[in-house]
């Protein structure tokens, strides 16, 4: 009997060791039922005035025995619950607000100190909850390059949109390119992971016309952003919404507040963007527009426009009210200018009606200047330019001899007389303005002498025999051109831009004949511009003429050898090229429009310099510097640049203040590669003296990489600076580390214009630079350097 209990206690006590050891015998209390968990129903479906639909309920049953949790979707709050955790069943009562056009899952769950043993989702729904539609998706395909240069906006043509409304959807931007390097978007859903936008100097990204149904007003947009600024070799990858925004607009020109957005980090270098909002009225086609706060770190991908529940309200700028706006005149504002910006009117919005003197196609104006004249106006000082990229032509469609209403925002638009220039302005940031076609009238030009330009600039007018001493093209495509005329002995300049559409490689003769165009100014001197081919008609040419070679100068070392000349010609028809002007050892031939130039042997002991002049029968002629390295000394290389001569610059350098450059960028000057940087108080461009060009860099910090010669050490540089240049900047020349070399020690420029540095300890193949070392600006017109 003793022995028949003892194995009985042994027995119950194995089972409840065993109970211990594996929990799922049974749950925490001394229940020993098996848990179960019943919902019903899964559904709940509640009008917007926040009552249930008819056949469905407000409230959903939990049948369990267990201890439960109920948890509503973090974001949906506007789902209440009766009670959120309980034992065993209960009825618990849902409440929703009125207005609501959504859905959310509800979780209930029963768990243990393990973790969760079952859960089922109750879904409510709210209203007329439509299944989410892609309206818009743009991956940016995969043809862009993984390497420089990359295409900007308005050159890509491997876009890749899908989405209902994306047939029409067309792109603009500033400064953003397509491209493929760095990390590709990865770690969220729809990662296309190919190529990306990226977001360069003062950009922007412009999706226009994404189409919209009528019920399309509650929208959810999302894309893949990513941030990466390099500092001395460390890497901040921490996406900064602060610095990148996006904003809406109904037709591209007035456009709403910057939008809130949500980020999830999706994998180490790329986070997901999330922003509901709901459109105030439903418009027929949507703009999104994106900005980068900071140069050169952000790039984006997959921007996806869906049908969402909505959220933050969009309204689309600051549109007057009807009969708030006062109207204004042009001679108005022009009388309240001073130099310093100021607010046009703190208290009302201001509107009046002119004649828009851009020709977009002749493209011969300054981009983001919007040129207008009041309507038949004859008299100075009714024409002003509007500036902003809010009112740039091409964007809002305008053109030569649109007449439109203008609206000037209360508090937001500017007014300054800028360098003698008539302006209405706002911030970037502010919708400013607002520009409306209101009919087209004829633009007849008003006959003025020269010395009036600028009393009647904005304004197109005719200056009677005008008369040019040479012949030569409109514009380039490498630098802007400035032709020297005169009227009555009083001298102008006729300007025309870098790339100005009908005006490259056009020629025109020397001539004495009427001229028309804009009338402007810069730098407080009035100038001429003309807008289209019909403005210069009596100048046209059918002559031969030399417009361009390439390249601009030539070196040869000591050694000799042959190189060749490109000779680009206009209406050359039978005409021949002819060359001269060598002679020694050095000597031309031609063939067609290739001019080949050879050098013997240099086996003196100073360097050969002489001008070969390239001859075009019944044209003109050009010259090209042609040097010889002297014998001995290693071999030497010698390299000219004369910075004087507009066609020497590379078309992509900067050519005003208004555009100057900081960063580092490499441009190639006669066949060789520089690097140039500005200094965050200086910058970097091609300025100009009268009708002399010199290039401008400051200030301290700021440098010239000069080029390396394979084989060869810099020995010496020549500087050249100009009359009127500071004479308090230090110059040298520096290694890549800013240390100076032995011979390069920077010195103040104040004892004439040519500043010589005899370099020694310099190595083959070792970058060195041109160093600014104090805060003031440098100015270069020629340089010479010497490689052994």
């Amino acid at each position: 009997m003793k022995r028949f209990s003892f194995l009985k206690f042994m027995s119950i006590a194995m089972i409840a060791l065993a109970c211990t050891l594996n929990v799922s015998c049974v749950d925490d209390n001394d229940d020993t039922e098996a848990p179960y968990l019943e919902v019903s129903p899964t559904t709940l479906s509640f009008e917007t005035s926040g009552q249930p639909v008819a056949g469905s309920q407000s409230f959903f049953q939990i049948s369990t025995n267990r201890h439960w949790k109920a948890t509503v979707q973090s974001e949906k709050t506007w789902v209440t619950l009766s009670a959120t955790e309980g034992d065993g069943s209960a009825d618990i009562e849902v409440s929703i607000p009125e207005g609501i056009n959504d859905q959310a899952n509800v979780t209930i769950e029963i768990s243990n100190k393990v973790g969760v043993l079952m859960s089922q989702t109750v879904t409510i729904v709210s209203g007329k909850v439509l299944p989410a539609t892609v309206i818009y998706n743009e991956t940016f395909g995969t043809a862009a390059p993984s390497a420089s240069p990359y295409p900007f906006v308005d050159a890509y043509t491997g876009w890749a949109k899908t989405g209902t409304g994306s047939s029409t959807t067309q792109y603009t931007g500033i400064a953003a390119s397509v491209r493929q390097s760095g990390k590709l978007s990865a770690g969220y859903e729809g990662a296309s992971g190919g190529s990306k936008l990226f977001f360069g100097s003062g950009s922007n990204f412009v999706i226009n016309k994404i189409a919209l149904q009528t019920p399309e007003v509650n929208l959810k947009l999302t894309f893949g952003g990513s941030y990466s600024k390099n500092t001395d070799g460390v890497y901040d990858n921490v996406f900064k919404p602060e610095k990148f925004h996006f904003y809406l607009s109904a037709d591209g020109i007035t456009w709403s507040d910057a939008l809130t957005y949500e980020t999830k980090q999706a994998d180490e270098f790329w986070v997901f963007a999330t922003s509901h909002f709901t459109l105030k009225s439903p418009i027929a086609t949507l703009y999104i527009k994106y900005e980068a706060g900071e140069a050169s770190v952000f790039s984006i991908d997959d921007p996806t426009l869906v049908t969402g529940p909505g959220g933050q309200e969009v309204v689309f700028g600051n549109t007057p009210e009807p009969g708030e706006a006062k109207v204004i005149t042009i001679p108005e504002m022009i009388q309240a200018m001073t130099t310093s910006q100021t607010v046009l009117d703190a208290t009302a919005d201001r509107f009046f009606e002119a004649i828009v003197q851009n020709d977009t196609v002749g493209g011969n104006y300054s981009f983001n200047n919007l040129i207008l004249t009041t309507v038949g106006a004859t008299t100075a000082g009714n024409g002003i330019t509007l500036y902003g990229s809010q009112v740039e032509p091409t964007a809002i469609k305008v053109n030569k001899g649109d007449k439109v209403k203008v609206t000037l925002y209360k508090g937001l638009a500017k007014i300054v007389k800028y360098n003698g220039m008539y302006e209405a302005t706002g911030a970037k940031e502010d919708t400013w303005a607002k520009v409306e076609k209101i009919g087209t009238a004829t633009v007849t030009p008003v006959v003025i002498t020269a010395d009036k330009l600028a009393d009647y600039q904005g304004m197109p007018v005719t200056i009677q025999g005008a008369t040019i001493a040479t012949a030569g093209v409109w514009a380039t495509n490498s630098a802007l051109s400035s032709h020297n005329f005169t009227a009555q002995t009083t001298p102008f300049v006729v300007f025309c831009k870098k790339g100005a559409g009908v005006f490259v490689d056009v020629p025109f003769k020397a001539a004495t004949a009427n001229i028309s165009g804009l009338a402007a100014v810069n730098n407080n001197v009035g100038q001429l511009v003309p807008r289209d081919l019909n403005d210069v008609q009596a100048f046209s040419s059918a002559d031969p003429l030399i417009t361009a070679v390439d390249p601009t100068s030539l070196n040869f070392d000591a050694a000799g050898g042959t190189k060749t000349i490109t000779v680009t010609v206009v209406n050359q028809g039978s005409n021949v090229l002819s060359v001269s002007g060598l002679s020694g050892i050095l000597s031309a031939t031609v063939n067609g429009t290739t001019v080949t130039v050879t050098a013997a042997a240099n086996s003196e002991t100073t360097i050969v310099q002489q001008t070969l002049t390239i001859s075009l029968a019944n044209g003109n002629a050009v010259t090209v510097p042609v040097t010889v390295t002297k014998a001995g000394g290693g071999n030497q290389t010698t390299i000219l640049l004369d910075l004087t001569d507009a066609a020497n610059y590379p078309a992509d350098f900067p050519t005003s203040s208004a555009t100057k450059l900081v960063d580092s960028k490499l441009f190639k000057f006669g066949g060789y590669d520089y690097t140039i940087a500005g200094s965050a108080g200086g910058g970097y461009y091609q300025a100009k003296s009268g009708t002399t060009f010199y290039l401008m860099n400051g200030k301290q910090g700021s440098y010239i990489e000069l080029p390396v010669i394979q084989g060869k050490k810099l020995v010496k540089v020549v500087l050249t600076t100009r009359t009127g240049a500071s004479t308090n900047v230090l110059v040298g020349i520096a290694k890549e580390d800013n240390q100076d070399v032995i011979g390069g020690t920077a010195v103040q420029w104040n004892q004439g214009l040519e500043y010589t540095y005899n370099l020694s300890g310099t190595t083959d193949n070792t970058k060195y630079r041109i160093s600014i070392a104090n805060a003031y600006n440098a100015q270069f017109e020629k340089w010479t350097l010497t490689y052994e």
